[in-house]
């Protein structure tokens, strides 16, 4: 009787994570070998290369844009991940079927955005390493990155429940995604430092992911490092996750009175 408990802990786990590997496969639609190296690898990489370039032509320096760049692939893969996750359920026309399962509709984002995260992890570490390659530097040490790349991807998933619910309400899947690598992009801190932002958009910003890491790299590159900015991103990211959990509890609520009415 004392070991039946752990045992049915570590079973859930397992089931877990095989239906978030089985959900990667049958809904991501890059998990192909050409599609997934484009995706994942390729274009990142080439997006940093452009970056950092275009930094270093205006005399900006290579450290910081190649570090914000590959920290915008890890999260970026995130987000387009988990807003597709959920999507394609439309898109292969077995939104229904899955709205009306017993299954709890929060807790299968979640568990759909398990593969993305770690997705998202291993495409911001290659793009950092690659990167630092080309251009023959180590803006920070790889233990550093990993840390804040671990951190940012987590608080990205937090966002990226918010672009899941997204995914129930809109027919264009790219809708979503789209606007939100955008706004990562102008707001996050990566290729828009906070300080030249207007500022009537720097308190979006403090809310978006990866602002506050930015700030913890921008700490590092200077040779100062705080554990403040990490703890602040921490926070922000539990905030995106609470009002994630939220949007996609009504999201799945109201598509499934779509659903019923046949207006999904």
């Amino acid at each position: 009787m004392q070991t039946s408990a752990p045992a049915s802990g570590a079973g859930r786990a397992r089931a877990a994570l095989r239906g978030a590997v089985l959900s990667y496969r049958a809904l991501f639609t890059w998990f192909n070998p050409l599609g997934y190296l484009s995706s994942r690898i390729v274009r990142p990489i080439g997006m940093a290369i452009a970056f950092t370039s275009l930094a270093t032509h205006y005399g900006a320096g290579a450290d910081r844009m190649l570090v914000a760049s590959s920290l915008l692939a890890g999260a970026g893969a995130v987000v387009y991940g988990m807003a597709l996750s959920i999507g394609n359920e439309r898109s292969f026309h077995t939104l229904g079927t899955w709205l009306a399962s017993p299954q709890n509709k929060v807790a299968a984002a979640c568990q759909r955005a398990l593969p993305h995260v770690v997705d998202g992890f291993v495409g911001g570490l290659c793009t950092y390493l690659v990167c630092s390659l080309l251009y023959a530097t180590l803006p920070i040490g790889i233990p550093q990155y990993t840390v804040l790349l671990a951190v940012g991807v987590l608080t990205t998933a937090g966002f990226g429940l918010s672009l899941s619910a997204l995914a129930l309400l809109i027919e264009d899947l790219f809708v979503g995604p789209n606007m939100a690598e955008l706004v990562l992009m102008v707001l996050s801190g990566t290729l828009v430092p906070q300080n030249r932002l207007p500022a009537f958009l720097v308190p979006l910003s403090e809310v978006m992911p990866l602002s506050h890491v930015m700030r913890a790299v921008d700490g590092l590159l200077a040779g100062r490092a705080d554990s403040a900015p990490v703890i602040a991103e921490l926070a922000v990211g539990s905030i995106w996750a609470l009002a994630g959990v939220l949007f996609v509890h009504l999201a799945a609520r109201h598509a499934t009175a779509r659903v019923a009415l046949g207006n999904a």
